[in-house]
């Protein structure tokens, strides 16, 4: 599940653990539904409990995990007004970040880009939802990082994370067409980092999210409608309010936009 922890090249215990376990829900190593438990971290990572203690404690204040049903810990659920508020925070971060990669992106960067990609096209393939969702987080982070503002770029990567923890943990495979469909949409964007065109990027970026939100809410049914609390949300509520061909139609019109 979980491999040791080498003293020499990890001294600090606790962040170690943190990121393992954390990489262990986003690989998939630790399965659907799995219990957090801290002997057996502790014993798969070959330190003490109370590192295991201190990074299960992190996880839990974020918001990443918590006990269920008042016995042990387990990856968050997440409600769809969750889900719905966290790629309405991030379609209104993201166009900054797009424009920012779009004028300062290295070719490097570009290039790096173009990877990530190619490995989710691969994983849609593959038919692989967790190297697919990895992918996509790369691909975030690189816009992010190409933007130069690292603490927005950290922002998105969390709320990525966050969803796709739900997501493995609780089974949810994406199907080819969402991840063929991502991929597309991804493309886009970078096309447009690609020819320096800030404003086509972020009109894509936004296309993006609205398209991603609409496409994996699916995955969110039946965990809680939407509602007024939390940031966003409100306008999120107006997007899904407007019928499927009036939705279809702002979307159409961001891309002849862009």
């Amino acid at each position: 599940m979980l491999s040791p922890i080498i003293p020499a090249r990890l001294p600090r215990f606790r962040e170690a653990a943190y990121q393992a376990i954390k990489e262990a829900i986003l690989s998939g190593s630790i399965g659907p539904n799995q219990p957090l438990v801290e002997e057996q971290i502790a014993a798969s990572l070959n330190i003490s409990r109370t590192p295991v203690r201190e990074a299960l404690a992190i996880l839990e204040h974020e918001g990443l995990i918590g006990p269920r049903n008042g016995r042990g810990l387990y990856v968050c659920t997440m409600t769809r007004a969750e889900f719905v508020a966290i790629f309405v925070a991030n379609e209104t971060v993201e166009p900054y970040l797009v424009r920012r990669a779009a004028l300062l992106a290295t070719p490097a960067q570009v290039e790096d880009l173009t990877g990530t990609i190619a490995r989710a096209r691969q994983s849609s393939a593959d038919h692989d939802s967790t190297g697919f969702l990895r992918a996509s987080r790369d691909f975030h982070r690189l816009v992010g990082e190409a933007s130069g503002n690292i603490p927005l770029t950290e922002f998105v990567l969390r709320n990525e994370e966050r969803t796709d923890m739900f997501l493995i943990s609780a089974g949810k495979l994406i199907d080819v067409a969402n991840m063929e469909a991502s991929n597309r949409e991804h493309a886009a964007i970078l096309g447009a980092l690609a020819e320096r065109d800030p404003e086509s990027a972020a009109r894509l970026a936004v296309y993006h999210a609205q398209s991603l939100r609409e496409r994996f809410a699916e995955h969110f049914n039946g965990l809680g409608a939407p509602s007024a609390q939390g940031a966003g949300v409100g306008q999120a509520d107006e997007y899904e309010s407007l019928p499927s061909n009036r939705r279809n139609k702002r979307k159409q019109g961001s891309l002849n936009d862009a």
